[in-house]
């Protein structure tokens, strides 16, 4: 081969050599770019996923601080006997700021939940509201009965079949549900939904 055909050669392979190298560090450029853009995507969305979960999950727990308050309140009417229609009244007034709570606030963030939660969330989330809405209208019940006609208008009506089943089915009196033991069983379901949030996003214990 004489020096001027090798020479080309050379040329001609160095050309390719560098092509090819070019061409594979452009490609590994793309995909080191769409690795990151994914990172950061999967990032953005367990961050909002989060926020969902920890915003549903502060709203829960003010409602049962709220109905947790009503039960201190209906807990001094037998202490207080003196002062029994004023402790209803109260105890009134504050089941229902926790109703209405439930009906703006805690329905909203429910909204929110059920748009971005997975499944195994969104049925702890389920068995969450059951316990608050087991709570909320035994509570109701209870201010029914002291004040002797139902919160609306009337005399009392009985309890709707479905709830009497569902408090029947938890090992609850129907007539006269423990209170107490409903928030407890309200405040376990509370901390099961963290804990299953928490491992929804791949966090240890529970949802801080």
């Amino acid at each position: 081969m004489d020096a001027g055909l090798a020479a080309v050669l050379g040329a001609t392979v160095g050309a390719l050599g560098t092509a090819v190298t070019g061409a594979t560090a452009a490609f590994l450029s793309r995909s080191t770019a769409r690795h990151q853009v994914r990172t950061e995507t999967l990032r953005a969305l367990r961050e909002a996923r989060r926020a969902t979960y920890t915003n549903y999950a502060k709203t829960i727990d003010h409602y049962l601080d709220k109905l947790d308050t009503t039960l201190i309140l209906l807990g001094r009417v037998e202490r207080l006997p003196e002062q029994r229609d004023q402790w209803v009244e109260n105890a009134h007034t504050r089941w229902n700021e926790a109703l209405r709570y439930r009906q703006t606030e805690v329905d909203t963030q429910r909204v929110l939940l059920q748009l971005d939660a997975t499944p195994q969330v969104s049925e702890a989330a389920l068995q969450l509201a059951k316990w608050c809405v087991l709570l909320s209208r035994s509570t109701g019940r209870a201010i029914a009965d002291l004040k002797g006609h139902d919160l609306d208008t009337g005399p009392l009506s009985p309890p709707s079949v479905g709830y009497t089943q569902l408090l029947v089915a938890e090992g609850f009196d129907p007539e006269k549900p423990d209170l107490e033991r409903l928030l407890s069983r309200g405040r376990d379901a509370y901390r099961a939904f963290l804990s299953m949030a928490a491992a929804d996003l791949g966090e240890s214990g529970v949802l801080a």
